[in-house]
Formats: C-alpha cells, structure tokens, sequence
C-alpha cells in the first residue's frame, strides 16, 4: 500500500512540473500563412577575467598608460621604455592585455541555425559584454538583427537574460506576400566557475529564445 507521505509527495512533484511548465514561455503562433523562426542558443561561453583591461567602466584603465615596444608590451616605466608611452585602450593597438593585465574579456554564442557572435575590446565599434548588443556581425547589424545578452560572472549560478531582434532587413514572407519581422526573449540558466584570481568561465545548458512578437514590414 502506497503511504500518505509518498503519495503527498508524488502529487507536490507533479505539481511543481505543472507550474514550472506554466511560466515558462513559449513561441507565439505566427499569423496564418507566415513563416516562424526557431532561435536555438547551442554554445555559450563567456570569460570574464578579474583583471581584463576594462576600456568602458574603469577610469584608471582608460586612462592608463603602457609602454608598447614594437608590437608587444614590454614594463611601462617612462625612465626605461624602449619605445612609446601610449593609452592602453586607444584604437589600434596590437591587443589589449598590456603588461600587468590578464587576457581580455571574451564573449562567445552560437546559434544552431548558424549565426555566430563573439565579443572583446578592440578598441572601437565597442560591445559593453554583458549589458546588452553583442556582435554578431557589423553588416548584418544594419540589417536589423540584433543579439543582446545581460548577466553577472559573480556567482556560481545565476540567470541571464537574451533579446533576440529579427529586424526588417532580415524579414521573412508570407504566404500573402507581406513581410514579418519577430523578437523575443528569455531568461536562461547561466553557471560560472572561479579560479583562485576570481576570474569567471561562464557556460550555459542549449536553450531557445522564444518568438514573443512580431510585426508586419509590407
């Protein structure tokens, strides 16, 4: 005979799944006779170094100044530079992790219908990593399409969160003849781990981006 404690349990188990499938979102349904994409994340990694030249938010970065030695960093003392001291986040450097700094922050998500996006200073056309556009490619941004990713590397677990704009350059066509453009959203489970420096990897399990509206071009 089952228990009253294990059927309890049963029920409060299927009810948490039918809650959890309750406010998860899902596609809308397109209008009649018009195409719908289908946005699958099936890569994403994110490194975000405790000690990655910060070009956007660190006054002291922006205005730091290195002794660039042909094409390397060599130890940014004006009394012995055996070369330039130049601004280390000045367009055109040959990389930006100048000496006493750890490798660049980097931001990588692929999409499994083959659209790749990757981040990191370079020094101009900048991405703020983590608080919004990513790079997904300059001329299919003035299509429209735009990738935008939020998050935090400072916990082990955490939610980030994704916009996905379609864009008029990228529309698609109905069966009448019109043209649609979709966006959508999500928030998805996004795991870091640390090493002894505190510097941040950050993955996340494949998830889909659901298609949550649209809107009519022509």
């Amino acid at each position: 005979m089952v228990s009253i404690t294990s059927l309890l349990t049963g029920l409060l188990a299927l009810s948490s799944s039918a809650v959890s499938t309750a406010i998860r979102r899902r596609s809308i349904t397109p209008p009649e006779g018009c195409p719908i994409p289908t946005w699958t994340v099936d890569y994403f990694h994110w490194f975000n170094g405790s000690h990655s030249l910060d070009c956007i938010h660190n006054q002291d970065d922006i205005n730091a100044k290195g002794c660039l030695c042909g094409s390397n960093w060599c130890e940014p003392n004006p009394a012995t530079c055996n070369g330039s001291m130049v601004n280390v986040c000045w367009t055109g450097m040959p990389n930006y992790q100048p000496w006493g700094y750890g490798p660049p922050q980097t931001l990588d998500i692929q999409f499994a219908d083959g659209l790749t996006c990757h981040d990191q200073y370079i020094g101009y056309r900048i991405h703020d990593i983590a608080h919004g556009e990513s790079n997904c490619g300059y001329a299919d941004r003035g299509l429209g399409r735009i990738v935008a990713f939020y998050g935090s590397s400072d916990s082990d677990s955490s939610t980030g969160h994704m916009d996905y704009t379609l864009g008029d350059g990228h529309a698609l066509k109905c069966d009448n003849g019109s043209s649609i453009t979709y966006s959508g959203s999500v928030d998805f489970e996004l795991t870091c781990t640390h090493d002894a420096d505190f510097n941040a990897t950050c993955t996340a399990p494949v998830f889909e981006v659901p298609v949550l509206s649209y809107e009519w071009v022509s």
